[in-house]
């Protein structure tokens, strides 16, 4: 009688211990896949980082980047 308590005992606390140590791999893969990932809402890694300022054509209305402004084709066009 005392030998199929204590078994039960050792079935119990077996199946629990298993369960915690089950679970804390799975918290320690998904912190690892955390850390690996990038931030959700993080913008891309070729990304200058800064706004570029627009110009629009007198001629024609178009808005283009104010560095690389390039003509639009018409023959007053001040790019």
């Amino acid at each position: 009688m005392f030998g199929k308590i204590l078994l039960t005992i050792a079935v119990i606390a077996f199946i629990w211990f298993g369960f915690k140590y089950l679970s804390r791999l799975a918290e320690l893969r998904r912190r690892d896949e955390a850390e690996k990932a990038p931030p959700p809402h993080s913008p891309p890694k070729d990304a200058a980082g800064e706004a570029e300022t627009m110009v629009e054509c007198r001629v024609c209305g178009t808005w283009q980047p104010g560095r690389s402004a390039r003509s639009c084709g018409r023959s007053d066009c001040p790019y």
